[in-house]
């Protein structure tokens, strides 16, 4: 079996390849923050004019559209970005659990809060900053940390808030606790990649 002895330079140029991959994932996650900040952002807005339009289309229609178009174009994003990279790290395999539980628990939070007649936005909201806010510290994330209060500020204020304009409260979380981090993550993964 033949071993190749790695020189200093060798050695260097594979840690510098490891930093730069690890900081190109921001960027790509920013995209799935931003995807998901204009899907919802569209669903709360579209259910709230419902709500309050009377115009009698089906209820909840937004909120089975929105998976419709996100869950495809995600998996189309990831499929591509890991034919192009294959290189995975410990906070990229932690981030996708972290995620897929997020799924998993919020499939069950929505289904018991209408099976109990509760509006299921505060719970979204909480569970959404919880897993924006450990997001953020694993990528050592100012925006998504800040986002991730943002939300758990927002589940607190819908106890005082009728369930219809909740949805105006989850479309001002998910501006500023994805889109607004989402964007500032890909412009400096962006000028990082530039450098």
């Amino acid at each position: 079996m033949n071993e190749k002895t790695i020189t200093h330079d060798e050695s260097m140029e594979i840690i510098q390849r490891m930093i730069l991959t690890a900081k190109n994932r921001i960027t790509e996650n920013g995209f799935h923050f931003i995807l998901w900040g204009v899907l919802i952002i569209i669903a709360s807005l579209a259910e709230y004019f419902n709500q309050k339009s009377g115009l009698g289309i089906q209820a909840n229609l937004s909120w089975i559209v929105m998976p419709l178009i996100g869950v495809p174009t995600a998996f189309i994003y990831e499929f591509r970005r890991n034919r192009s990279n294959s290189t995975r790290s410990f906070v990229d395999t932690w981030y996708k659990y972290l995620w897929l539980g997020f799924g998993i628990t919020l499939a069950v939070a929505i289904t018991i809060s209408v099976k109990q007649h509760l509006s299921p936005i505060p719970f979204i909201l909480a569970l959404v900053g919880f897993a924006t806010f450990v997001s953020g510290n694993l990528y050592k994330s100012t925006p998504l940390i800040i986002g991730g209060i943002i939300f758990w500020i927002s589940s607190l204020l819908c106890l005082v808030v009728p369930a219809p304009e909740q949805l105006l409260i989850n479309a001002a979380a998910t501006l500023t606790g994805y889109i607004i981090p989402g964007i500032l993550l890909w412009k400096n993964s962006k000028s990082e990649s530039d450098v």
